[in-house]
């Protein structure tokens, strides 16, 4: 199907619940009269002025919103959700997620929706011209009380008055800005590009809208505040640039790259600086991940695992989309119920809660693009108390429904979806956990990091950073001579060995202008307790060391 196919049939989808719901006030689905004031009262009393702000899903509190509401109320959220997700491009969800969220909602109504119905067939729920990122998934709950807020005002007006304004691209606009709630609200666009596509752009990001602008207008400066003014701006430069340009998309090449930091192929090497690995070594590193799906990094304390390991995450995420990285500390008390899902106490007694990791997995289910789960200290957590059932459904070739399991807390059938990537890190100087759990080795690919000083290349790199910060040439010597020898000392101890080097990240400035007093504050308060902690069986040993970093006078 090409682009204008997909953008024809959108926009005929929009066309028909325009002409159904917005002015005919009748059901998408069941030809009944739901989109009216008597129902959008009803949900903006037990939605919007009666918010749930726990920490459940946004499905499971909407739920809870709904329940004791008229059926009707779920009926017409589901087809607000139909209107919500139809821009949506199979990247950002797909058609199958679409139609389960639809459905399900509907169902709270007491009625099955028939799954055939052609507003649910794959044509139309596939055929999203936008990707709208994973913030329009994670901040519906507001999107949401923004169109039920407008919907309710305009339920309000005479029908002359509905199809006078339907009719002035500008006025509707105007006046869907003048609630407070449409503030910065990716519906919003939205919207207005459903309704009026020859007038608005396809673009749900303000941000992106204010950048255009910025970027292309090249007229006197506008109040990037004011919606409106700015979506006038892009309509200017929609026309400035169309005789160059068939079938003009600002998302598309070269457009984009004149108004958007993009990181195409060159990508690598801008998340590459400041890294002291060689590029295809890091390349190397982001390749394990794409393919093994589980990857540990691990190494010394100061081999930069944390820095490297956010590095790895955004390399292999849309744009570096923060909504597709997230990241938690293992340590000896956390457990199943902070991870997957488990009962917690509330305010009407105990609730079911699910964890950081099962709910990065549902925003992830909902889209094509890769998502990222870093775990620190992977190796501090009891895994099998941590993972439970999950440990067999992380694996690389469990990782679809075919495989999905009831978990410990609920019938719910789960599976963790193929996109999810998990990356660990783990400090190979930890002596209370120098046996790996086997659960954990048979999972996972296992890279180490070394520190920069016993590699040529990094050690340069490093030397070259340095450098740059204004750390003279002599105290750059005195750090890396220092450094190579007791690493060398401490990789020939037998109680040691590799895993307890020095890493470099010790000595990477995070003041102007450091200097050997800087050097010797590092070394008084960060390596000298650390080398004390080795041979704590030989203080004599330990400030023998300690001495030979210091600096001399």
């Amino acid at each position: 199907m090409t682009e204008e196919n997909i953008q024809t049939i959108v926009l005929q989808q929009a066309e028909y619940w325009k002409q159904t719901c917005l002015l005919g006030q009748k059901s998408l689905f069941s030809g009944s009269f739901l989109w009216n004031s008597k129902f959008f009262d009803e949900l903006y009393e037990c939605y919007v002025s009666r918010p749930d702000t726990g920490s459940d899903s946004f499905l499971n509190k909407l739920r809870r919103q709904l329940e004791g509401g008229s059926p009707e109320i779920s009926q017409l959220w589901a087809e607000m959700a139909w209107l919500y997700h139809l821009i949506q491009a199979k990247g950002s969800m797909k058609a199958e997620s679409k139609k389960e969220r639809i459905c399900e909602i509907w169902r709270w109504s007491g009625e099955e929706l028939e799954s055939d119905h052609e507003r649910l067939s794959d044509s139309v729920l596939s055929a999203g011209i936008a990707n709208t990122g994973t913030a329009y998934a994670n901040l519906a709950w507001k999107e949401y009380q923004f169109f039920v807020t407008i919907m309710k005002s305009w339920y309000e007006f005479e029908t002359s008055h509905q199809e006078s304004l339907i009719c002035k691209p500008w006025e509707f606009a105007k006046w869907v800005d003048g609630h407070e709630i449409a503030k910065n609200r990716m519906f919003r666009h939205v919207l207005l590009y459903l309704l009026f596509p020859d007038d608005f752009e396809p673009i749900a990001s303000t941000s992106n809208k204010r950048n255009i602008v910025e970027k292309l207008y090249g007229k006197e400066p506008i109040d990037l505040k004011n919606a409106i003014e700015v979506d006038r701006a892009i309509c200017e430069v929609r026309e400035g640039l169309t005789p160059q340009f068939d079938d003009l998309s600002f998302y598309d090449q070269p457009i984009i790259n004149m108004w958007k930091n993009v990181h195409g192929p060159g990508r690598v090497d801008d998340l590459h600086q400041d890294l002291f690995l060689p590029v295809n070594e890091f390349e190397r590193l982001v390749e394990v991940l794409k393919t093994s799906k589980n990857l540990i990094l691990q190494g010394a304390p100061g081999t930069g695992k944390t820095f490297i390991a956010n590095r790895i995450a955004k390399s292999i995420t849309v744009a570096g989309d923060s909504d597709q990285i997230a990241m938690v500390q293992f340590h000896q008390s956390y457990a199943y119920e902070d991870f997957v899902q488990g009962y917690k106490p509330g305010e009407d007694g105990f609730r079911l809660n699910d964890g950081v990791f099962y709910k990065f997995c549902e925003r992830a289910r909902d889209s094509a693009s890769p998502f990222v789960f870093i775990i620190d200290e992977i190796n501090r957590g009891n895994l099998s108390r941590i993972f439970g059932e999950l440990l067999m459904l992380i694996e690389s070739d469990k990782r679809s429904s075919e495989y999905a399991v009831a978990l410990t807390y609920s019938d719910k059938q789960f599976y963790v979806p193929d996109n999810v990537h998990i990356l660990g890190m783990m400090n190979t100087a930890d002596r209370s956990l120098a046996v790996v759990d086997y659960a954990l080795r048979r999972r996972f690919a296992f890279e180490t990091l070394r520190p920069a000083f016993s590699v040529k290349s990094s050690c340069k790199r490093l030397q070259d950073f340095l450098l740059n910060k204004k750390v003279s040439q002599a105290l750059i010597e005195k750090i890396c001579d220092c450094m190579q020898d007791l690493n060398k000392t401490i990789s020939d101890d037998k109680e040691l060995g590799e895993g307890y080097e020095i890493g470099h990240s010790f000595f990477v400035p995070s003041i102007e202008n450091p200097d050997e007093t800087w050097y010797e504050g590092i070394v008084k308060s960060q390596i000298a307790p650390l080398l004390r902690e080795y041979w704590f069986d030989d203080p004599v040993k330990a400030e023998a060391e300690v001495n030979k970093l210091r600096i001399r006078e």
